[in-house]
Formats: structure tokens, sequence, C-alpha cells
């Protein structure tokens, strides 16, 4: 693969996890980093002109189109690049420079005053119908007067969850306030979106059926605030040393600021002056976002240690050098997986630079400068919890991945990873982590069972020491409120016992799935630990056609603790699919084709066989498709990425003609 194609894909992929996925997989200076490497190969490069991301196929949102298309600006990063922008293209006029918000886009369409719609900004002309929700939104009107016939036109803005609100849906502060705030705009069911703020920022109008012509951007304000919108703040400046100020002055006091930022946006005031300007692979030149680093420090790497998960997966971690960040003292990172390790060329005693991934996760992103005596950081060559063999974990198509893990099914930390699942999984409440370890490590906890005994012996769990260093005991009170936690969870669906075990690849939406595809076969506890999934038939059947013996593998490993669950009095009620009303023609097996297929056909050429054969042909890949023909086996889309997390059957053409 080029370097061109790798930085397609690499964007592409942080694009669609930044505005979709909840978790970004890089830092905006990561990103902009890719966006300015493949420009320097191709300043004209498709993938450049793309702003926002595709609306995913399977989004439960209906899909709308933005009447006018939703576009972005280019960026800076230093002062110098500010004159340059300035010296090029706005020296003569005035800046209108603003907040730029670290919300979630959208366009609100209004017509006689009246609001019609409101979408998401997706691609920037497709997006996700998100008025249900936006109705709730705080500052923005559902009914805007302002002229004798009422406000028509559409108003762009900011979706934002305020440090004030972020505080009321999650208390501890532990998540991201923009990745918070874009899910709940996007929940089909409405819960919390008003909490969220909108923030105006730009506006189109129509009278009497003509465009109206705002002459600069202090026009296009003053007429949001006029309206009723609540307009991101702003502030007019006459040359490059004022914007500098201004700059500067917000990135002192953006943590003292009630919303999140990630930078400030300039605009030449003059918008006949802009519009001359004309655009750039798809960016007007007339404005430009100069955004903040994120906030970081340097540091020594002193050692890197490993951490065991539930799963097995043998995760390396930074201890270094204390270093403040964002008014947090900050010791330890993740680094993921060893390959993060080998691109990033560390090693013990290095100097280091960290920052806070999204201003929360710390993350290692650099070395600063080598150490003078480096020690290497070698991969494990047995698992260091209990001696076991380890290897890359694989995916569903056989193909190795970047995580080691131990294979050893009796690992210790595998159970302790498991407790946490379980804890997690069924929302028991007041065992976090000091707690955990305290069970561990006083209680001789090593079962998920023996979280049912506990209440056997409450004055042992009040005197649990949670803090050595200060002595502090988890009390009487808190032991009461754990254990009726607890106690709640002592009658569970079949649902709820299976997929909160801990067994790989087998979540609590796997299990209902596959319960449902079954037909009824796997409603009860006896018929998923009988074995059944080691028939490739009915794992096929299942919905898992290419894991069902790993699966099978890790029900069976927990067969001790299965049991003594039961013993120690937690009952699992039957499930009632029948496999008639709750599953839609089962013998109907879905189909999905992408690529360019090497026979030349087309997808549509192939439904008409298909459907003679007793297949569907689908569109999309989702956790109930049967199989996904790829022309390329090695295929790293979205759509064969998608099909190797559910466990869809991958083949080829030629089997696919086999088939029918």
């Amino acid at each position: 693969m080029s370097r061109q194609l790798e930085l397609r894909s690499l964007i592409m992929k942080a694009k669609q996890a930044y505005y979709y996925g909840g978790n970004p997989i890089m830092t905006d200076a990561e990103y902009d980093a890719l966006e300015d490497e493949l420009r320097k190969i191709d300043r004209d490069d498709p993938v450049l002109k793309i702003v926002g991301a595709p609306v995913p196929a399977d989004s439960i949102l209906t899909k709308a189109s933005h009447s006018i298309p939703m576009g972005s600006q280019g960026k800076i990063n230093s002062e110098e690049e500010l004159l340059t922008w300035h010296e090029k293209n706005a020296e003569s006029f005035q800046i209108h420079a603003s907040l730029k918000g670290d919300g979630a886009s959208a366009a609100a369409y209004y017509e006689d005053g009246s609001l019609k719609q409101v979408i998401s900004r997706g691609d920037g002309k497709v997006g996700e119908d998100v008025t249900a929700n936006a109705v709730k939104f705080k500052g923005l009107p559902v009914y805007v007067s302002g002229s004798a016939a009422g406000f028509t036109g559409a108003v762009r803005f900011e979706v934002i969850l305020t440090v004030e609100d972020w505080g009321k849906v999650d208390s501890t502060r532990a998540t991201n306030p923009r990745n918070l705030g874009s899910g709940i705009m996007g929940r089909k069911n409405g819960q919390q979106s008003e909490l969220l703020t909108i923030f105006a920022f730009d506006i189109d109008e129509t009278k009497n059926g003509s465009p109206v012509v705002f002459e600069t951007e202090l026009d296009k304000s003053k007429r949001l605030e006029q309206l009723g919108f609540n307009v991101i703040e702003y502030k007019m400046c006459k040359t490059a040393k004022d914007v500098v100020a201004y700059y500067k002055k917000i990135a002192a006091t953006r943590a003292d600021l009630p919303i999140w930022i990630d930078g400030v946006v300039l605009k030449i005031n003059n918008i006949e002056a802009q519009q001359k300007l004309g655009v750039t692979s798809g960016r007007p030149k007339g404005q430009v976002a100069w955004k903040f680093d994120s906030e970081g420090a340097e540091t020594t790497l002193l050692e890197v240690s490993i951490s065991g998960g539930h799963t097995g997966a043998l995760i390396p971690n930074a201890r270094f050098e204390p270093i403040k960040i964002g008014g947090t003292t900050v010791q330890n990172a993740s680094l993921a997986n060893w390959d993060v390790i080998k691109r990033l060329g560390l090693a013990i005693g290095d100097n280091i630079w960290v920052i806070k991934a999204n201003d929360i996760i710390p993350k290692v992103i650099r070395v600063t400068e080598k150490g003078k005596t480096r020690q290497k950081i070698p991969a494990p060559k047995s698992c260091p919890f209990c001696g076991g063999k380890v290897q890359r974990r694989r995916n569903t198509a056989g193909e190795e991945g970047v995580v080691l893990e131990c294979q050893n099914e009796e690992c210790p930390k595998k159970s302790s990873g498991k407790l946490k699942r379980w804890i997690k999984s069924l929302d028991i409440q007041g065992i976090g982590t000091s707690v955990l370890e305290a069970l561990i490590d006083q209680l001789g906890l090593a079962d998920v069972s023996e979280l049912y005994t506990l209440r056997d012996d409450p004055d042992r769990l009040a005197a649990l020491i949670i803090n050595t260093e200060k002595e502090i005991r988890l009390g009487e009170k808190r032991a009461t409120s754990i254990l009726e936690s607890i106690e709640t969870t002592r009658k569970l669906t079949l649902v709820q016992f299976m997929g909160s075990l801990g067994v790989d690849r087998l979540g609590k939406r796997r299990v209902e799935l596959m319960a449902k595809s079954a037909g009824g076969t796997l409603n009860t506890l006896e018929a998923w630990r009988g074995g059944a999934l080691r028939d490739d038939e009915f794992a096929s059947k299942a919905g898992a056609p290419n894991t069902g013996n790993g699966i099978q593998d890790g029900i069976d490993a927990m067969s001790d603790t299965i049991d003594a669950l039961i013993e120690n009095g937690v009952v699992i009620s039957e499930l009632a699919f029948s496999g008639e009303s709750d599953t839609p023609q089962e013998s109907a097996k879905s189909v999905c084709i992408t690529g360019k297929l090497p026979s030349g056909k087309k997808k549509s050429d192939y439904k008409a066989p298909l459907e003679a054969a007793g297949f569907v042909l689908v569109d999309k890949v989702s956790r109930e498709l049967d199989y996904l023909v790829l022309a390329d086996p090695t295929s790293t889309s979205s759509k064969a990425a998608k099909a190797r997390k559910y466990g869809v059957a991958l083949i080829s053409e030629e089997e696919l003609n086999g088939m029918i």
C-alpha cells in the first residue's frame, strides 16, 4: 500500500471514529499531522475535501439532506501561520474572531418563523434528522419571528454539553463532554436532550423568495442575537496583533469557560472580500480555525508494567515522573499494545511527551530525547501472571491482530478481569477498583460466585481496608449498600447471565441475537452448555459461523464458575424466543456483497439467483448478517472490519456461486 493510500485510510477511520464512534482513535494534533502529510503528497487529494464523516449505513436515525452544504475552515497551528494567512488574505480587513466550540455541528431550517427540521452535519451534504431531540435544546427557538412573515432560512450552530450540565450527566466527569453530548444528541429516545445547549455562529436568510445579503460577519452575529439564538462568544479585531492577543487570552482562560473549546475561528469580517478570495480544497480562504495544541508536558519514562484483562489481553502501561497537565497530576498512561511501543521507539529512561487526549486520558505521543542508559521494552514471552503461553489475538477471519494475550484459561488475571466484567455488566454499585482490590487481596475473592457469599459475613466486609496509606475502612454503611446491590442480581435473565460471564465475543447483545437466530434452541442454560455450538451448521444458524467453537470453549472454561453461581443462589430465567414471531424467516440467510467482483458482475446481477436459492441480498453489514462477499479477502474496508467484529462469515465470489 502506498503512503498516500495509507494516509487516506487512516484519515477516514479517524473521521468516522471522531464523529460517530464516541471514542476518537487519535488526538487532533495527530490527525492534523496526517492531513498535512497527505497535502504534501497531493494538495488536491479528494480525501482532503471531505468535511465531517459520512452518516453510518446502520444509523438509527433518518438520513436527511442539507439544503445548504455545511463546509468547514482550514486550520493553522501557530502565530507564524496566523501572520502568513493574515498577510496573504486579510491584512486590510477587520477580523471576526469567535470561540471554536468543541461539540457537534448541526443546522436548523425554518419556514415563516417555524422550526421545520434540524440536521446533524454528517458529511456536509447528508446528515441525520435530529429534530425530535433539537426542540429540547437550550438556546434554539422553536419559533422565530423577526420579520413580518417570520424568519425563513437556516442557522448553523454547535451542540454542546456545557461544563455545568456535564456534571449533571456524569458526576465523575470521567468521559469527554464532546462525545457524551454528541451521543445524547443522537439518541432515538431523546433522553437528556434538554441538557444540551446550542451556540449559533452562521445564518442564511431568505425574504420574499430572495436571499438576504449580509455585508459583514458582525451583521450575521447581530442578526442571530436579534432573532433570539444563543450566539457563540465573538470579538472584533482590527489587526493581527489584536488576533494574537485574543487567542492567547482565550488559551490562558479556557479552563474557566462554561464550555469546552478547541480553538478560535477567524473570519474576514467583510463577506464580499471573503467570497472574492474563493476556496481551496473546499475550504474558504477567508476563514481559518486556529486550534489549540493538546495540553502536555515532558517527563521521563521510569518503567513499563503489564495489566491483564478478563479476556487475557496483556496491556503495557507506562509509569513516568509525575507531571501536571490541565491542573491534575499524571504519572501513568496506557500504551495499548507493543506495536505502539515499537512505533514510538520507546525505551526506559527516555524523555517523553505526554498529553491528555481529548483533555482527559493521559497518552504518550513521542520520545523527546533518548535516555543515556536506555533499556529496551520487550514483549513478554510468557504470561507474567501465570507463566502461560502468549500469542497475538486473531480475528474471526484468522488474521493476526495487535493485542497480545494469555492462552491459559486458568490465568488468575482472567479471573479478576471476569470479576470486573461481571460487576460492570450487572451494574453492581459500590465496588470500584480500590474495593475490588481489597476483596481480592484481603478476602481472597477469586471468582464471581464468591460475591454471593459476602452476605454471610458482613462484619468482615465492613472491616476491609480500602486505603492502606490512610487506614481507611469500607465501613458498615458502604458494606450494606454493596450487599444490597449484589442481592439485586441474584435473579437474572439468561441474557444477563451469559453476557456477563466474560466469555470472549459473548456480550449480552450477542447472547440475545444468537438465541433469536437459533429459533428457541438456545433458550436455556443447559442448551448453551450442551456443546451445540461446536456443530458448524448449528453455529451458523445461531449467527456464529466462525466463532462457535471459540464461544463454546469459553463457556466450558467457565463451567465451575457457573455451577458455583447456581449453588450460591443465583437464579437464571429461561428465554421465550420461539423462532416464529421472534425471528423473521430464519431460513432466508442474508448476503451482502462489497467491492469490485473478479468476474466483473455487479451485485444487482446476483439478486435474482440468490432469491431463487433461498437467500436475501442486503446492502449493509449488521450483527444479523450471515455472509459478506469480499472481492479481496484481505480487505480492510469498513464493511469488512465490521463483519469481522460481528463474526459474520466472509466468503469469496467463487464460494457465493457454489452456494447458489
